[in-house]
């Protein structure tokens, strides 16, 4: 039940991280004749980069998700440092529309770039230190041997490295920038690939 509970809280964040970022968008505000459809056009065009905040918001707090899901089925438990290292990670998760908004309205601001890699880090590296706790406590179902945990750790912490080497290359440009994410992304991916980790086996 306690650990049900936990999940049940953390997925609540998550939904209502994703409903408060949808909830900024707001209604159109018409400016002139309400009745009049241009004026009306013109207003949602307006909400174009609240749409696209939006739209990063909820792109990033589902990978995030789908990523913490994927992880708590392969634990049998949680301890007090595994649930304080959750309540950390989700106080990231959810501020993460916030950043991602600025990001969405403001993606050719150097600083919006930045401020939104470095709060990435933040969360990516958030995750690795749940698996640590995870690790310590031996909380898995079927504990990973050292190869498979270190692929684990590598895993959940190239995207902080990604997200940090944009952060230079932000204020050079913040094109380069957003394209390096998803080049170094790919990057990282394919390195990963080319380790060889064997997954523990369930022992049911």
């Amino acid at each position: 039940v306690a650990f049900d509970r936990v999940v049940f809280f953390s997925d609540a964040v998550f939904a209502i991280a994703l409903t408060l970022a949808a909830v900024e968008i707001g209604l159109p505000e018409v400016e002139g004749d309400p009745n009049s459809v241009s004026a009306l056009w013109d207003a949602i065009v307006g909400k174009g980069p609240a749409l696209v905040g939006y739209l990063v918001a909820f792109i990033w707090v589902a990978i995030y998700w789908r990523a913490n899901h994927r992880f708590v089925l392969t634990l049998r438990g949680m301890d007090s440092r595994y649930v304080f290292a959750t309540i950390v990670y989700l106080a990231l998760i959810a501020l993460l529309p916030v950043p991602a908004e600025m990001l969405g309205e403001f993606w050719g601001n150097s600083l919006a770039v930045a401020l939104f890699a470095v709060y990435a880090s933040a969360v990516s590296a958030m995750e690795v230190v749940l698996i640590l706790v995870a690790l310590r406590g031996k909380l898995f179902v079927a504990p990973p041997d050292p190869p498979f945990a270190r692929y684990l750790i590598l895993g959940s912490i190239s995207p902080t490295i990604v997200f940090l080497a944009s952060i230079p290359m932000a204020f050079v440009s913040p094109t380069l920038a957003l394209l390096w994410w998803l080049v170094g992304s790919l990057l990282a991916g394919w390195a990963l690939s080319r380790r060889r980790a064997t997954p523990p086996e369930d022992p049911a």
